[in-house]
């Protein structure tokens, strides 16, 4: 990935005294130096850029489920931490945060100037009528579900209280922050380096100006026309024929459409998991050992370059490689052995004629395909495995009456890659009888301390009580020489690296009550368009 434009540079005199050195210059305003980088944006950048949008999904950013349109939030909208490309969090809005000693209160305070692009400040308020959006929405819901409160502390500051511990609560907290007011808005007000403009021409971006951050814009143009599109081909024409000068797509999703000119090709990592599920009350997969030795015979680099044309990474613990969570030693254990699947399928006494089930649903392509070459894998080592799909209704109804031995599961995970759904005795996630509370303890152990997810990871893989397969990345496309550098961030395309870290940001104080409350928990699935 490569980083974004340009990083400041203080440049510090020593204490000698030079008798021909003349006096330094006056420094500029902040105003001054932004006009300053604006100009020299002008000067320098391309005449035209664009960006495409499916009008059916609209720019609400807690309702819009859209891979197309969500680019655009990364320019209208700010959130109190980003999640870079490591799966680490950023502070953004946030100039400070603390942690209660029971790690289950937080404070965060906010940058000081931040304004919303009609120039209206933004406060503590803004922050939590947003979170609270978020909270109820499909998009972000789940990772909220261990939310006791969000409160306004005072103007800047906003308390956070949860029903269990957290140390990583940050990694949740990308979420875009709007005026409060415009929550349901059709398009509402952000503070990022654009905003929404509508004239006679149509819907287009149109650079803000006085943008509170004192750096560079992720991109360079003063104007970014949005072109209106019905589904993934007009999507794809716009970019290829059109004004479009750049998409984000999954190139795997079942209505993808393939993409034929040229042009500069980016990752972006996404926390959306392929996964194998097993059923532990089939007269096969009750043994332990059985389902745990399936990782062995798994070629999960094959699969990505084969079936996902390379958009994505391969997972042999649930989380990304690229995770500071994911344990690259364990992870060895877990890799394709061959011999180590043929001796417990040998000591695990399957009939020679016995023939498992593999379910998947049929509404998609790679997962089916996908489904397939696993099956082939497994029949091949000495274990016979028929694929059965079926249609989407279907796939649902067979999981939930347990028609089954295995199936092809996806997930899209939140940031701290929680799995307690997987193990909570009514969790969404919880199929095939692989409820576990002692499972979900260590769920819960990992999200007080971020040094029991080796416990936990080891523990779902040693009972194979579900095999990562992949997570899955997008594909972000340019028309050549538009943009001069890009670093895609998750759910974030234009990110751009502020040269803050969390060390910056983070402080310690005093334990506080935390009220007893449930939250929910859902999980969804972004869609292509």
């Amino acid at each position: 990935m490569l980083c974004i434009l340009l990083a400041w540079v203080l440049l510090c005199s020593g204490c000698g005294v030079n008798l021909n050195q003349k006096e330094a210059p006056t420094q500029p305003s902040q105003a001054e130096t932004r006009e300053n980088n604006l100009n020299q944006l002008t000067h320098q950048a391309p005449q035209e850029f664009g960006l495409a949008y499916v009008e059916k999904y609209g720019f609400n950013p807690f309702s819009c489920i859209c891979i197309t349109n969500r680019p655009v939030f990364s320019l209208v909208y700010e959130s109190l931490f980003v999640l870079n490309s490591r799966f680490q969090p950023e502070p953004v809005l946030c100039k400070s945060f603390s942690v209660s000693d029971n790690g289950q209160s937080y404070l965060i305070t906010l940058c000081d100037g931040i304004r919303f692009s009609d120039g209206s400040p933004l406060s503590a308020r803004d922050v939590v009528s947003s979170l609270e959006a978020a909270k109820d929405s499909d998009y972000y819901g789940s990772r909220f579900s261990k939310v006791a409160e969000f409160r306004v502390q005072n103007e800047q500051t906003i308390q956070i209280t949860l029903t269990q511990a957290y140390e990583n609560l940050p990694l949740l907290l990308d979420v875009p922050i709007v005026r409060a007011g415009t929550e349901r808005a059709e398009r509402p007000l952000g503070s990022g380096p654009y905003a929404f403009s509508q004239d006679g021409n149509g819907l287009s971006l149109r650079r803000n100006r006085d943008w509170w951050q004192n750096r560079l814009a992720p991109v360079e143009y003063d104007a970014i026309a949005l072109s209106e599109t019905k589904d993934p081909t007009a999507v794809r024409d716009s970019f290829e024929f059109g004004s479009s000068s750049l998409v984000c797509a999954d190139l795997t999703a079942p209505n993808a459409v393939g993409y034929r000119c040229d042009y500069e090709l980016w990752d972006c990592p996404t926390t959306t998991m392929q996964y194998l599920g097993f059923n532990l009350n089939t007269s096969i997969f009750y043994q332990r050992e059985l389902r745990a030795a399936v990782t062995h015979i798994i070629d999960r680099e094959m699969l990505i370059s084969e079936v996902y044309k390379g958009f994505g990474t391969a997972a042999y613990l649930p989380c990304p490689a690229a995770s500071t969570l994911y344990d690259q030693e364990l992870a060895l254990s877990y890799g394709y052995d061959e011999a180590a699947f043929s001796a417990a399928l040998f000591s695990a006494n399957i009939p020679a004629d016995y023939a498992g089930r593999l379910l998947v649903s049929s509404a998609d392509p790679s997962r089916m395909d996908l489904a397939q070459r696993i099956a082939k894998a497994i029949t091949q080592a000495g274990l016979r495995i028929t694929v059965k799909s079926v249609d989407e209704e279907s796939y649902a109804n067979a999981l939930s009456a347990g028609n089954y031995d295995m199936f092809i599961g996806e997930v899209r995970l939140s940031g701290n890659f929680d799995l307690t759904e997987f193990f909570r005795a009514d969790g969404n996630l919880c199929k095939g009888g692989i409820q576990n509370s002692g499972m979900e303890q260590l769920c819960r152990d990992a999200l007080e301390n971020s040094g029991n997810y080796y416990d936990l990871y080891r523990g779902v893989m040693d009972n194979g009580y579900f095999c990562p397969l992949l997570f899955k990345s997008y594909a972000v496309m340019a028309n050549r020489g538009v943009i001069s550098s890009l670093q895609p961030a998750v759910d974030c395309v234009f990110h751009t690296a502020g040269g803050r870290s969390m060390s910056d940001a983070s402080v310690a104080y005093e334990e506080t009550e935390v009220p007893e409350q449930t939250g929910k928990a859902e999980t969804t699935e972004e869609t292509e368009g």
